[in-house]
């Protein structure tokens, strides 16, 4: 080695020097700083959810309590008593004297009159029959109510009971202020964005936002809320990107509300960002730090260890390049044992071609035409497969490059009876049933169409393989859509497998077959696939009575 090309080879292991351990660096660097934020945001959103709890178990002790309070009165005396106006007057005086909250208190009889009340509006004799809130209360016993105008034409909710006594029905009702209740809402402080407030099952402000929210108007980034049913569900939304604001969101007791608790993203994460502008200077200082260290190291290599280093690099080239080479060779092997299906199919249309063709011999002209369209069927089914063979040789040839699978659209409801049709002849000579259950409404699914013809062709081989020699053999095809997924169920009443081989189904060279007529690559074969396109698929058997293959592909 002359020596331009020494100093050419020690610059490019310079550089590689150089440069690899950086790279390291830096992708463990970013590794570090990304799980740190993201441990990060999670502590934060865990903090506000716990917030949001907080705060929804007060206002729903808040609530609870006044309830309780409104069935102490309700269920302590008796209706004649209640409707007395100065005992009515009574009851609402040490009602305020325990609460501010209370705004006013009535009783009502079974037909919704107002028959007593206390308070500052002019509603007794009122009858409110037709009101949502009464009916309500006729069927839960309890209700509380969505803020409303009602008679006195302002904003305010209401807590109504029933009570059921000596087949008399009454009601009491109490109203609670919402200036109390907004306060006891808008009590919470989080930073100088954070506020919270409650809205019903519409989106409609119960209380009113701090930032600019009214009671009783529509809250407009409703649509965007993530509401889980069971807990609180911490989420952003917002602003053009939908990350303005940190949301956590919860459901309350007693009633349709959420109780949301929102803080500004940009303040939530002000702390968060500051750190992550720190690391990311220290990982870049950092790694100037070890260009120049290992720079000066790699200035005092000698050629010798320098020509080592060359000659690893070609070893593990040329093991990586054998083991490419033993890859191929199982790859063969696998499409061998996949080309035997498209055989098969032609093997059957040649078979009924030639069967045709007898019969066409002595016939008449006029009863020639249907035998002839039929041979002309079976010569494109023969076009079509010997074009499959081609795409699978296509593959090995491409092994090395790693194609990509062709993806496209397609609609499997088209699709599977193409392929159930080619195997319809094999079936016939077998006496087995093929029972198509298909709903012809699926949407289309993103695959390859050659590799899902494969799939199928594999299992539909395979069952009519375990009804071999069986009486009443069936193949029952079912394909329906379940949530996000197409569920394609291929079953069969054949042998079915043991509970040891049902868990080796899907391991490459395991078979039930004998010897000589399977390589054990077509069920792993369809596993590969399958998995490869976003899918999985099972296996339920049971011995001598049948195995169900249940295939679930995403919906595109």
């Amino acid at each position: 080695m002359n020596t331009v090309h020494i100093e050419d080879f020690k610059k490019s292991v310079v550089i590689r020097l150089l440069v690899l351990p950086c790279i390291v660096l830096m992708l463990l660097s970013g590794i570090i700083v990304y799980y740190f934020t993201v441990h990060a945001s999670e502590q934060l959103d865990k903090n506000l959810v716990r917030i949001a709890s907080d705060h929804r178990k007060f206002i729903d002790f808040f609530l609870s309590e006044k309830i309780s309070t409104l069935e102490f009165i309700l269920h302590s005396n008796p209706y004649d008593e209640m409707c007395q106006p100065g005992f009515i007057h009574t009851l609402f005086e040490n009602l305020q004297a325990e609460s501010k909250a209370f705004v006013d208190l009535g009783v009502f009889n079974e037909k919704g009159t107002h028959m007593a009340y206390a308070g500052p509006y002019d509603l007794a004799g009122k009858t409110y029959s037709e009101t949502e809130w009464f009916n309500a209360v006729k069927e839960k016993a309890m209700y509380l109510s969505d803020e409303f105008l009602g008679y006195r034409n302002v904003p305010h909710f209401i807590i109504a009971i029933r009570r059921d006594h000596n087949d008399q029905t009454w009601y009491i009702r109490a109203t609670i202020d919402t200036c109390v209740f907004n306060d006891l809402v808008e009590s919470i402080r989080i930073g100088r964005t954070g506020e919270a407030y409650i809205v019903n099952q519409k989106g409609v402000f119960q209380t009113r936002q701090r930032s600019g929210g009214r009671v009783m108007e529509s809250d407009p980034d409703f649509k965007e809320y993530q509401i889980s049913s069971t807990g609180v569900n911490a989420f952003y939304a917002g602003g053009k990107f939908k990350c303005r604001y940190l949301y956590a969101i919860m459901p309350m007791a007693h009633t349709n509300w959420y109780m949301v608790v929102r803080q500004a993203a940009s303040e939530a994460y002000a702390p968060l960002f500051f750190i992550l502008i720190i690391s990311i200077v220290i990982i870049f200082g950092g790694g100037i730090l070890v260009m120049t260290a290992a720079f000066f190291m790699t200035s005092g290599m000698e050629d010798k260890l320098k020509i080592a280093d060359v000659e690893k690099r070609e070893m593990k080239t040329q093991l990586i390049m054998a083991g490419k080479m033993a890859e191929i060779g199982e790859m063969s092997t696998g499409i061998a044992h996949e080309i035997n299906n498209p055989l098969q199919v032609m093997r059957s249309e040649v078979a009924m071609i030639e069967e045709l063709s007898r019969d066409i011999e002595p016939a008449l002209p006029e009863t020639a035409t249907p035998s002839f369209n039929m041979l002309k069927d079976s010569a494109d089914q023969i076009k079509i497969q010997i074009k499959r063979c081609g795409k699978i040789t296509q593959g090995l040839l491409n092994f090395a490059r790693k194609k990509e699978s062709a993806l496209e659209k397609i609609k499997i409801q088209q699709l599977l009876p193409d392929i159930i049709h080619m195997l319809d002849q094999k079936a016939k000579v077998e006496d087995i049933r093929i029972i198509q259950k298909i709903d012809p409404g699926l949407p289309d699914i993103s695959c390859d169409p050659n590799q899902l013809q494969q799939v199928f062709l594999n299992l539909l081989n395979n069952a009519v393989y375990a009804l071999k020699d069986r009486s009443s053999g069936e193949i029952r095809i079912k394909v329906y859509r379940e949530g996000s997924e197409i569920v394609i169920s291929i079953a069969d009443n054949g042998c079915g497998f043991t509970p040891e081989n049902m868990e080796k189904a899907f391991i490459p060279f395991f078979t039930t077959k004998p010897v000589g007529q399977g390589t054990g690559l077509g069920l792993s074969t369809v596993y590969g696939i399958i998995t490869g396109l976003g899918g999985n698929i099972t296996l339920a058997s049971e011995l001598n009575t049948g195995s169900v293959f249940t295939i679930r592909l995403p919906v595109t």
